[in-house]
């Protein structure tokens, strides 16, 4: 005879089975964190799981499209402030219903399962914690790089209203890079660096024109040029800027009379149309470099040097660079860039247009992104430009254009491009020389027929 069992009191209380075969919480959780909707299929609730999976799949189809185009593809789109709000938005809609999912999967799973044993739900929730924090994290990390983005675009100086892109219709799109060695100990900013970058969108050729800091004569732009009797600049090239401040007047239609000059002087004296200046100072040239994890040089020739600080209060540093592969932080490429103790100024401007390539070569779009949360600040510090928000897509376009193996370079240097000198014992730049040559090296980038220097990987 069967023996008799007999119900154990539960006080009233209605005691909830668990069922070993139901789906496992955390399971489900994982599932819909992979791919939304997933969880709920696993546990049973198929309308809501499709449902889930139908919303989701154009986004994620979008992503993997995106994978699969890579950032150089994707850069222009995201130049756009317009398009970063909306990834934003897009962005947080995603990680909620996200979460949502995981949440709902987790909640699902468990009723069915019934409770744990001994109602012990401190393991399965910290579980599902740690599920849910790894769904949110890239998001997080995606609006954080959105953010950073938009602000950085927000400190570029825009063009005035109604102002038409005419590079945009040409073939050849050139910049202004200029050098500003103000600092710690400097009275005022001289840009001894000056190299016009120049891109032609149809071939991807790049044509690199270093212009010395100490040319003289070189022709002024607009009403600038009655200034003086000979139309030009009678001073070494570095003092534009500071004397373009002391005359605003004379340079009208930029935020900097100093680089709107140069620019103007610069269009001048190469016979082409400079579209837009970049100025970094000693400091963010520095940050800029580390930011980006250093600039792999090839080194021909021994570089030594005591360099005084790039920021207040810090100290002398003194550099031996031996020739070879060299791998430079930024403190050490720009000692690099500006030595001339033993060397002259062009083979410092030489240098200079090297390490500009490297970094070319090496500043990828993926390196770039990276470095987005570090190069922000700097950004907004140490760099002006007169670059518009709303051509940052197009110049985006024509940087991914251009080739890394078409590079060529010509320094102006004398006695080729200054063959006589002032008073002063400055070299006077011969401007129709300079023109020809530009012209050459424009039309037939290939050194040896515009003769310019060699895009060697040597820098010296």
């Amino acid at each position: 005879m069967p023996q008799a069992r007999w119900p154990v009191p539960t006080g009233g209380r209605r005691v909830q089975r668990r069922h070993p075969h139901a789906p496992i919480p955390l399971l489900a959780a994982l599932l819909s964190a992979l791919v939304p909707g997933l969880g709920q299929l696993y546990t049973g609730r198929r309308r809501l799981g499709v449902v889930v999976l139908a919303a989701t799949a154009p986004l994620l189809l979008l992503a993997v499209v995106a994978s699969r185009l890579g950032p150089l593809a994707l850069l222009p789109l995201l130049l756009r402030p317009s398009v970063l709000v909306g990834l934003l938005a897009l962005d947080l809609a995603l990680a909620l219903i996200r979460l949502g999912c995981v949440v709902d999967a987790f909640r699902s799973a468990q009723l069915r399962r019934g409770p744990p044993p001994g109602g012990r739900y401190a393991a399965p929730l910290v579980g599902l914690a740690l599920i849910a924090a790894a769904t949110v994290a890239p998001h997080v990390a995606a609006g954080y790089y959105d953010v950073q983005a938009y602000r950085l675009l927000s400190s570029v100086a825009g063009a005035p209203a109604g102002e038409p892109a005419t590079w945009l219709q040409r073939d050849r799109a050139s910049v202004l890079l200029l050098g500003g060695d103000a600092g710690p100990g400097r009275v005022g900013l001289r840009t001894d660096t000056m190299i016009v970058a120049s891109v032609q969108r149809t071939s991807g050729a790049v044509a690199l024109f270093g212009l010395p800091r100490n040319l003289t004569r070189v022709p002024l732009p607009g009403r600038a040029a009655a200034a003086f009797a000979c139309g030009c600049f009678p001073q070494p090239l570095n003092a534009l800027y500071g004397w373009a401040h002391a005359h605003p007047a004379l340079f009208p239609g930029g935020p900097d009379p100093g680089a709107t000059a140069l620019v103007g002087a610069a269009q001048e004296l190469l016979g082409i149309p400079i579209d837009h200046y970049a100025l970094v100072d000693l400091s963010g040239f520095v940050d800029v470099i580390d930011a980006l994890g250093g600039v792999a040089v090839d080194v021909d020739e021994r570089v030594r040097d005591r360099l005084s600080p790039a920021t207040p209060g810090g100290p002398w540093r003194s550099f031996d660079i031996q020739p070879g592969r060299r791998h430079l932080d930024g403190q050490a490429a720009l000692a690099y860039a500006r030595s001339r103790r033993a060397t002259s100024d062009y083979d410092r401007m030489r240098r200079q247009r090297c390490l500009l390539a490297a970094l070319a070569r090496q500043a990828d779009p993926a390196t770039l992104l990276r470095a987005v949360p570090r190069l922000v600040p700097l950004v907004q510090r140490s760099v002006a430009t007169d670059v518009p928000t709303r051509d940052l897509p197009a110049l985006a376009r024509l940087a991914a254009k251009a080739r890394r193996d078409r590079v060529a370079t010509l320094g102006l240097t004398p006695p080729r491009f200054a063959p006589t000198r002032d008073a002063a014992g400055y070299p006077v730049v011969d401007v129709p020389a300079v023109r020809a040559a530009v012209g050459q090296t424009l039309q037939h980038p290939e050194p040896d027929r515009a003769g310019a220097e060699a895009p060697a990987t040597g820098c010296g």
